[in-house]
């Protein structure tokens, strides 16, 4: 059950990502009612499921695909 809801977590930061792109960590974590941290820490893993999400010089975050 645990494994299923991480996943939906990482789902709902990702699109959040999409809807808000080029918004700070904190931005989207008030959003979604999560910690920063719970945020940034997220990224990794996003990244580990082809979820590829950019940080730019002020710190915000913006998704892109990766191109094969």
């Amino acid at each position: 059950m645990a494994r299923k809801s991480q996943e939906e977590r990482l789902e709902r930061i990702y699109e959040t990502v999409e809807q808000n792109p080029g918004k700070k960590p904190g931005f989207l974590a008030r959003l979604l009612g999560l910690e920063r941290s719970e945020v940034t820490r997220a990224l990794p893993a996003l990244e580990e499921r082809g979820l590829f999400v950019s940080e730019d010089e002020k710190g915000g975050l913006w998704p892109f695909s990766k191109r094969t």
